[in-house]
């Protein structure tokens, strides 16, 4: 969506965050790297907002509980899945952080009644369940993917048309 923005495909951004969980893989380091110094020729800065490292909270004791998602055998021995809410508290949570912060109303601070961001959320149609409100009025999501009726394959044709290869 960042390359749309830039390209003018899309309502220009007058920011992008990047929510970090501490532990992606290397590769996504690299690729919000590039992205990162591809958008400032667009005047648009790429922020990176964060809630600490996942890796690190998951294997801390003192934690509240296992953050990610982890596979687990059940003691019956049936596979499971650990509780998770790392979409949320790494990812969501951080973004409603920052937009509070962009719009000058840090927490605790009320956020007056009519201001909001528009936050370009980057689900595609065959994720399209997933497109969801943000459950604040001072974040009103938009889904450019889905309004240009893109799939995942057309996403990932975009950014190799730009040489931006494999997300």
């Amino acid at each position: 969506m960042l390359l749309l923005a830039c390209h003018g495909e899309i309502p220009k951004f007058d920011v992008a965050l990047f929510a970090d969980t501490g532990w992606e893989p290397a590769a996504v380091y690299t690729n919000v790297g590039r992205l990162r110094s591809y958008a400032e020729k667009f005047d648009i800065p790429v922020r990176t907002v964060s809630a600490g490292n996942i890796r690190d909270d998951s294997l801390d004791p003192a934690h509240r509980f296992v953050s990610m998602p982890l596979h687990v055998r059940n003691p019956d021995g049936t596979k499971g899945m650990a509780r998770r809410q790392c979409t949320n508290e790494y990812k969501i949570s951080p973004l409603k952080k920052a937009a509070r912060e962009l719009l000058g109303y840090p927490h605790p601070r009320r956020v007056p009644r009519g201001t909001y961001i528009e936050q370009a959320i980057g689900i595609s149609t065959d994720e399209f369940a997933r497109a969801k409100d943000s459950g604040v009025r001072y974040i009103r999501n938009v889904f450019p993917l889905i309004d240009l009726g893109w799939d995942r394959a057309r996403c990932v044709d975009y950014l190799t048309e730009h040489g931006f290869g494999q997300p």
